[in-house]
């Protein structure tokens, strides 16, 4: 620090005004001294040019995406119609409600109108089966037991 002696001075370098050519001197116009930001700039003056190098790989990452994003559309789209056609076709089922003859059980069948194959069935099969062959169990054992029981309860599985 510096106390009381006499001041340094720094040399500094001289700034050279930039003379405009852009300015075009109408005749018999007066001279105008405005601040530099109330100028109004000519339209040949304006800002240079930008060139931006990553345009292009900029661009190509763009359509790259744009390119995914259809595929992925159009997959979508498939998907989408795959699934509506699916749907069509299990709409398109014959639904029938019949009574089995052996377990005197609702069996609720859908059926395929072109084929007359049966799509899906509840109680499935197996489940029907089981029901015949224990309707047939009791009625062995009833034939085979006395007959001295006035009400019988009928098991169904």
């Amino acid at each position: 620090m510096d106390f009381g002696g006499a001041p340094r001075t720094i040399a500094t370098g001289a700034v050279q005004a930039t003379v405009r050519t852009d300015i075009a001197i109408q005749p018999g116009s007066a001279p105008v001294e405005l601040p530099a930001e109330k100028t109004v700039q000519s339209a040949a003056a304006g800002e240079a040019v930008r060139l931006d190098i990553r345009a292009r790989a900029d661009e190509k990452r763009q359509e790259q995406a744009q390119h995914r994003q259809k595929q992925e559309d159009a997959v979508n789209r498939e998907r989408s119609e795959a699934a509506y056609q699916k749907q069509e076709r299990r709409e398109a089922v014959d639904r029938r409600l019949v009574i089995d003859a052996k377990t005197h059980s609702i069996v609720l069948q859908k059926r395929d109108p072109d084929t007359g194959e049966t799509v899906e069935q509840l109680p499935d099969e197996t489940m029907l089966k089981l029901r015949a062959l224990s309707r047939d169990l009791i009625e062995r054992a009833r034939e085979t037991a006395a007959p001295s029981t006035s009400h019988v309860v009928e098991r169904t599985a």
